[in-house]
Order: C-alpha cells, then structure tokens, then sequence
C-alpha cells in the first residue's frame, strides 16, 4: 500500500485528518471474506454501493455550505468530511476494478447505485438529500464498529482488511458531521424530528435492500445461486449479526440521539495500530 502525501499538518484546523491513500488490489482471492461465496458476495456487494453513494454525500453537503459558514468549525470538519469521503470512492473504486478479473463486473452495480441516486438527489429537496446522508452515515457509523472489532478477522487479503479498516476508522472520526450540520440548519425540535426519523426509515430500507439485492446478481454471476452450504453459512452470519446491529441502528429514532454518544477512541486507537496507520504518516511527515 502507498501513502501519496501526509495528512495531519493538511487539516491542523479541522477536527480530523485527510488521509491520501493509494491501496495496491494486485493479488485478490475470488473469495477474499472467510474464503466463502456468499460473504464476500454480500460485502463486495456492500462496497459497490460507496463510490457513488459517498459521492452523494459530498453533494448533499457541498449544496448546503454555504448556510454554515459563519460556524468556522464546522465548516473546517465538512471540508475534511468531503475529502476523507472522495478517498473512499476512489478507493472502493480501485477494489472493483480488481475484481473484474473474476467477471462478476462490480463497476455495473455502483452505476446502478448512482442512477438510484441521482433520481433521488433530483427529486427530494437539499433538506432530505442531507437527511439520507445524515441516516446513513449513522448506519455506516455501527457497521464500521462491528468491522473494527471482529468482522475484519474473516478477511484472507491484507490490502482489503486494510481499506475496509481504514475506511471504519474515518467513519468513525467523521460520524457527527452531516448530523451537526443538519442540527446547526434546522435544530432539535419536532419539526426537525420527523423528518430525521422518516428519511431514515426510508434510507434504511433502501441500503438494505440494495446491498442484498447486490450480492444476489453477485452470486447468479458466480453461478453460486445454488450452493445451499454457503447460503446457510450467511444465514447464521446475519442473523447472529443483526441481533446486535438492529439496536443500534434503531437509536437514531430517539429524539435526544447524537451520534457522539457512543466513544470508540480506544478501538480507533486499536485499529490504527493494526494496520500501522500512524507510523504511515509519521513517515510522511
């Protein structure tokens, strides 16, 4: 893995870094998650969807920004929110193009993922296009805790368990900032409530919708569609999986929710350490 340029002196002034990575996918396994179909299916499914829906997320706040200005903090962090965001698009991105070599065509399903959004995008209002990010970056927010501590472990690539632990890790440093910015706009009352709460529902269905639909046309192009062993296996993933995952998805229907109050500064740390993410840019510097 190559890092092009150092980070921390880049956003001294926001509360977080813009890292510049440049990830090598040379040798990638065909079934790189637990050396199962099924797995590595759902989760290249899951990756599909980031290029185009993380390039939404910059739109959605690139349209409001401007409102924000006079919060110099908070328009420092939505700068570096927007550049950790575009490095996962190009990231992923990169990571689907290795996988042609399998035929399964992952590029196909991020231009579906942006035509759903682009149709979104043009038909809601620039209050919910933010709300979607606002929502989504909350569900990103809890799958990326779950991939910290234990679902990284199943991954039998280092360049992959890499990105995905290095994306988990600015997901959690940028987790506040679509919700702050939506709270600056428009407050904490009612009115700002019931929308939060039904643009979520929406967005929740739609992702999960999406990325189980995904790892379907995945294994039909694997001709995996009929192996039962596999399937069984993700079953039991996913139903042990959600158990702990629906709870913390559904705290966002609280009114008083913040996604500040859980703290994962130690497995931050953790992981950080894990992929060497530190000394990366201590070398840089």
């Amino acid at each position: 893995m190559k890092n092009n340029t150092a980070t921390e002196k880049q956003r001294l002034s926001a509360s977080f870094p813009v890292r510049r990575m440049d990830y090598e996918f040379n040798e990638i396994p065909k079934y790189w998650f637990d050396n199962d179909p099924a797995h590595t299916h759902y989760f290249t499914g899951l990756s599909t969807l980031f290029p185009e829906g993380e390039a939404y997320f910059v739109r959605s706040v690139r349209a409001l920004r401007e409102n924000v200005k006079s919060n110099k903090k908070l328009d420092r962090d939505i700068g570096a929110f927007i550049g950790q965001e575009a490095m996962h698009s190009k990231e992923h991105h990169a990571f689907h193009e290795s996988a042609q070599q399998f035929g399964l065509n992952p590029e196909s399903l991020e231009n579906v993922t942006g035509i759903i959004l682009k149709a979104i995008e043009k038909f809601f209002p620039k209050k919910w296009n933010l709300l979607v990010t606002v929502g989504l970056e909350h569900y990103t927010a809890v799958l990326v805790v779950y991939m910290m501590q234990s679902l990284n472990e199943k991954m039998d690539n280092e360049s992959i368990r890499n990105l995905w632990l290095w994306h988990s890790i600015e997901e959690t440093e940028h987790k506040a900032v679509a919700y702050d910015m939506y709270e600056y706009l428009y407050g904490k009352g009612l009115d700002a409530y019931i929308p939060r709460i039904a643009i979520f529902s929406l967005s929740l269905t739609l992702i999960t919708f999406m990325s189980f639909g995904f790892q379907f046309v995945l294994m039909a192009r694997d001709k995996q569609l009929a192996n039962v062993k596999s399937w069984l296996k993700f079953g039991k993933f996913t139903l042990n999986s959600y158990s702990k995952l629906i709870p913390k998805f559904f705290s966002y229907y609280r009114m008083n929710f913040h996604p500040n109050e859980t703290d994962e500064a130690e497995l931050v740390k953790i992981t950080k350490a894990k992929i060497g993410l530190d000394e990366q840019i201590k070398l840089l510097n």
